[in-house]
């Protein structure tokens, strides 16, 4: 069992409860105009292109260039055991603080069955365990994932599903069901709502995805506000930053959008 994992954070505080150890696979089918971890996007590896001279467009491989040996993959490709014992090594802090190891991407459920395996692997040593996810995936896959996770984060874009196609490429209609699915019988499910601007701010899109939310079974809800870290990234991969515009929201805006999602009785809050 192996997988190609593009970076593993070690003493994290933002991807679940504690402190936490986060892994970060290749393979996501969503294209989110504001992706954070472009990297993750392909399931093929890629090369950082540091000084922009090798790279352009979708080229992934440099062999017999002269610059070859100064470049550096995106990600590693890592075996089952690999992994295992680099997230055992906090096992310690996970304990004392009430942490884990979460698994991100890139989408989880690109690697569903390498995720399900650690999981299994993690549990008979009483880890406690998180995944970040889009959603977008097989059910029964996302079913099995989810009875050996914790804490599930889950994202929602848009609730049109045409402005949704446009933004992120692929339609809401399988995440929107995954999700309702899950939180008939998961506990412990955060609602992450990455806060876009000209995208999906609008307050008609607030109110539906509230309205939506309200009849699910949820931990809280966490509005995202736009950030621009990965834009320093796409430039080193070579690509163009998709986003047409950096402009984040004002801090009356961010709280008018919380204000909304609490009118429905909804446990948000701003960030997470």
């Amino acid at each position: 069992m192996r997988a190609l994992v593009t970076d593993i954070e070690r003493g994290a505080t933002f991807d679940g409860p504690g402190i936490r150890t986060v892994v970060y696979f290749k393979g996501c089918p969503l294209r989110c105009l504001w992706c954070s971890n472009p990297e993750t996007q392909k399931l093929e590896n890629e090369f950082w292109d540091y000084d922009g001279s090798l790279y352009k467009g979708n080229k992934t491989s440099c062999s017999g260039c002269p610059a070859a040996n100064t470049l550096k993959q995106v990600a590693k490709d890592m075996t089952l055991e690999e992994v295992f014992a680099i997230v055992m090594k906090d096992e310690n802090f996970y304990r004392n603080s009430g942490g884990g190891v979460t698994l991100s991407g890139g989408e989880i459920l690109v690697n569903s069955a390498f995720a399900i395996e650690l999981f299994e692997k993690l549990k008979e040593e009483y880890i406690n365990t998180a995944i970040e996810t889009t959603g977008y995936g097989n059910y029964k896959d996302f079913e099995k994932l989810a009875k050996l996770t914790d804490t599930i984060l889950f994202d929602i874009k848009h609730m049109d599903n045409e402005k949704h196609k446009k933004y992120t490429a692929v339609s809401n209609e399988i995440i929107l069901k995954n999700l309702t699915k899950l939180s008939e019988w998961h506990k412990r499910i955060i609602m992450r709502f990455p806060f876009i601007k000209g995208i999906n701010d609008d307050e008609k899109n607030i109110h539906e995805t509230a309205k939506f939310l309200k009849k699910l079974n949820l931990l809280e809800v966490n509005i995202l506000p736009y950030h621009t870290m990965g834009l320093e990234k796409y430039k080193k991969l070579g690509r163009e930053y998709p986003m047409k515009t950096l402009e984040k929201h004002t801090q009356d805006e961010l709280n008018n959008a919380l204000n909304i999602m609490k009118s429905y009785g909804l446990q948000a809050k701003l960030n997470g």
